[in-house]
C-alpha cells in the first residue's frame, strides 16, 4: 500500500532550496518532544527565533500576500514546503500562536490600515496571539458572548472590558495581543452586538491563570507536530480593561462577521477565497506522530513484538491503526489540493478527532500491560500512550464533533 507524494520538477526543485535553507537555519539542537508540556522555556524561544526566520524570509504564512509580509506562494510550492517541515518535526508557525486564526480574520474584514499595522508582526513571527473567544455561556454558542467592550462614557475613543474567557491556551504566558471577542451593545439583537478586538495583553487588568487539572492535550498533538498544539489552558480574567478603539476589527457591531471568518479558518474550510484573501490556513497534514510511534514501539521492543505475534487479532488492530492514519493523511491532502470544497476542512477535523479515540482504544489494546510499565525494557519511548490518551478524550478544542456536523451540513445546503 503506497500513500507516497511525487515532487513534479517544479516541486523538487523549490524542495531542494527549502531543505538547503533550513539545513543552515533550524538549530542543531531544537527539541520535538511528542508531548510539548515537556518543552522547556529555553527550546520555546528557540521556536520563536526559527519563526522569526521563516517570517523574513517570508516562509512563516507561505501563501499570504507578500506586501503584508507573506510569501505569495501558491498551493504547490506552500504544500512543498509544509511537507518539507513536516519531516523534521516543525508545523507552521513552529510553535503554537492563534495568529493563524487573526491573520485572515483580518485580512478579510481589516481596513487597509489595520492590514498594514496588524499583519506583518503576525506574518513576520513578531507577535504571538491567543484567541479569546470561550466563556463559561459561550462555546459552541459563540455568539453568547458575556465579556462586554463597552464605549467609555467620556472618552468615546475607548472601550472598557469586563468578563472572562476560559480554556485559551499557549505555553509561556502572556502572549504580546488577544483576538479578543466580546459583547459591545446591550440592547441590539443576537449577532448584531458583538466586537472583536487585536488587543495588547498586557493592559492593566487583565489577570492570567493557569488551569492546572484540565487536560492539557489537544488532537493536534496526535495529527501534527506536537508543539503546535495550545498544550497548556488558561482563564484569562478582564477587569475595567481600556482598551483603544484603534485595536477593534471592523465596527463596533462587525464581530460575527469577523468571527466567522476566523472560524472558516478553525473548522479548516477551503475554497474559501473571500475569507481568506489568498492566505487562510494549510490543510496539509502529511504524518501522524503518535502512529508513527506505535509502529516503531511494535517493530523494535522485543515483548511488543512478541506479543503481536502470539495475538493475530492484536495485528489486524495494529493494521486498523495504520489505514486509519493513511485516511487521515489522505484526507488532508485532498484539501490541501483544493478538492474538498467547503466541507472538506470540517470533514477531515471530525474525523480527526474520532480516529483520536479509536487510536487511543487500538493502543491501549495492542500494548496491553506494557502501555503503563517503566520498566527499562518493556517502556514506551517518549510517554507516547500518554499522549495518545490524553488526546483522545478532548474533542472540543477546534469545534466539537456535532459543531463540525453542522458547519458541513450548510456547506452542503442540507438540514441538521
Amino acid at each position: 500500500m503506497d500513500f507516497s507524494l511525487e515532487y513534479d520538477e517544479a516541486q523538487e526543485e523549490f524542495a531542494m532550496e527549502v531543505r538547503k535553507w533550513l539545513d543552515e537555519n533550524v538549530p542543531r539542537d531544537l527539541v520535538r518532544p511528542r508531548d510539548p508540556i515537556k518543552m522547556s522555556y529555553e527550546q520555546w524561544q528557540k521556536r520563536r527565533e526559527l519563526a522569526r526566520k521563516l517570517g523574513k524570509k517570508g516562509w512563516l504564512y507561505p501563501t499570504y500576500p507578500r506586501e503584508y509580509g507573506g510569501g505569495g506562494l501558491d498551493s504547490h510550492h506552500s504544500v512543498v514546503l509544509q511537507r518539507e517541515l513536516s519531516e523534521r518535526g516543525i508545523g507552521l508557525p513552529p510553535h503554537y500562536d492563534s495568529g493563524v486564526l487573526a491573520a485572515p480574520a483580518i485580512l478579510a474584514v481589516g481596513t487597509e490600515e489595520q492590514k498594514k499595522r496588524f499583519l506583518p508582526p503576525i506574518l513576520k513571527g513578531e507577535a504571538v496571539s491567543w484567541q479569546l473567544f470561550t466563556e463559561p455561556e459561550a462555546g459552541t454558542d459563540e455568539a453568547n458572548q458575556q465579556t462586554n467592550a463597552l464605549r467609555h462614557e467620556r472618552e468615546g475613543e475607548y472601550f472598557v472590558i469586563n468578563g472572562q474567557k476560559i480554556f485559551v491556551g499557549g505555553l509561556y504566558a502572556p502572549p504580546k495581543q488577544f483576538l479578543l471577542l466580546t459583547r459591545s451593545d446591550l440592547e441590539a439583537p443576537r449577532h448584531q452586538n458583538l466586537a472583536m478586538f487585536l488587543a495588547p495583553a498586557d493592559l492593566p487588568g487583565i489577570t492570567i491563570q493557569p488551569l492546572d487539572l484540565f487536560n492539557p492535550g489537544t488532537f493536534g498533538q496526535v495529527s501534527g507536530p506536537a508543539v503546535t498544539a495550545p498544550t497548556v489552558k488558561h482563564t484569562v480574567f478582564f477587569d475595567d480593561v481600556r482598551v483603544h478603539e484603534s485595536c477593534l476589527i471592523g465596527g463596533d457591531h462587525d464581530g460575527w462577521r469577523v468571527t466567522g471568518a476566523t472560524l472558516a479558518v478553525e473548522h479548516g474550510e477551503v475554497g474559501r477565497e473571500a475569507v481568506s484573501g489568498g492566505g487562510g490556513r494549510s490543510a496539509w497534514l502529511p504524518r501522524n506522530i503518535v502512529v508513527e510511534g506505535l509502529l516503531e514501539q511494535c517493530k523494535s521492543n522485543p515483548e511488543i513484538n512478541r506479543r503481536l505475534k502470539d495475538n493475530p487479532q492484536l495485528v489486524d488492530t495494529l493494521v486498523g491503526v495504520y489505514i486509519g492514519a493513511q485516511i487521515e493523511r489522505l484526507y488532508a491532502i485532498r484539501n490541501a489540493g483544493g478538492k474538498g470544497g467547503r466541507y472538506g476542512g470540517p470533514q477531515s477535523m471530525i474525523y480527526q478527532k474520532m480516529f483520536g479515540d479509536r487510536l487511543a482504544a487500538g493502543m491501549a489494546r495492542i500494548l496491553g500491560p506494557y502501555a503503563l510499565t517503566n520498566d527499562s525494557a518493556w517502556h514506551l519511548n517518549e510517554d507516547i500512550f500518554e499522549v495518545a490518551e490524553r488526546c483522545g478524550t478532548c474533542f472540543a478544542p477546534g469545534g466539537t464533533p456535532e459543531a463540525m456536523k453542522i458547519v458541513i451540513s450548510r456547506a452542503l445546503s442540507i438540514g441538521r
